[in-house]
């Protein structure tokens, strides 16, 4: 068997790279850059916005570390060339959900944030359409090779779990009742 015959398969830290850019990638105010190697286990993802307080709340947003064993994605967020450092926490979660709003207002996926309470704790529940996130990944699981995601679950991936003490929880929107009778 020759090297073109053997399976190769994408290695996790570039479908996370592809998760990424195909939903945070989804605004018209972001642009996401190729990852760079920085050395053979740590990797680079940088997204760049035009517009400050959209960086602020991405960076908030955002997980800015991925693991994968020993190799390391570090996620930058900048604005003007300059890496965007993470807002003060939030003490209160009506500026959590600025945050939210602000970070992916304007990204194809969005719909809304809510918060509820649950067993005495407020949840955030940023809110993203029935839509399923599609790309090319060696997934053998899929006669096409890719990998097939439902947008909260992607978003799910990417964002921090915490915004201070407030729970991100993403999730998928309702079908309206005329959906239902279609």
């Amino acid at each position: 068997m020759n090297d073109e015959d053997s399976l190769k398969l994408t290695p996790p830290w570039y479908t996370y790279f592809n998760l990424i850019k195909h939903s945070i990638g989804k605004d018209r105010y972001i642009e996401v850059f190729n990852m760079k190697e920085l050395s053979d286990t740590d990797f680079l993802i940088q997204i760049k916005t035009r517009n400050k307080e959209k960086a602020l709340a991405l960076a908030t947003l955002i997980s800015p570390i991925k693991k994968f064993g020993n190799t390391r994605i570090y996620i930058e967020v900048t604005y003007c060339g300059e890496v965007v450092k993470p807002t003060k926490t939030p003490q209160n979660v009506n500026n959590a959900i600025k945050i939210v709003r602000k970070a992916l207002g304007t990204n194809h996926y969005f719909e809304s944030v809510e918060h509820v309470t649950l067993m005495g704790r407020i949840t955030i529940f940023p809110v993203f359409k029935k839509e399923v996130i599609q790309f090319f990944n060696d997934d053998l699981s899929d006669l096409y090779n890719n990998f097939n995601g439902v947008a909260a679950d992607v978003f799910s991936e990417i964002l921090r779990p915490f915004i201070n003490e407030f729970p991100i929880a993403p999730s998928t929107s309702i079908k309206k009742r005329s959906d239902i009778l279609d």
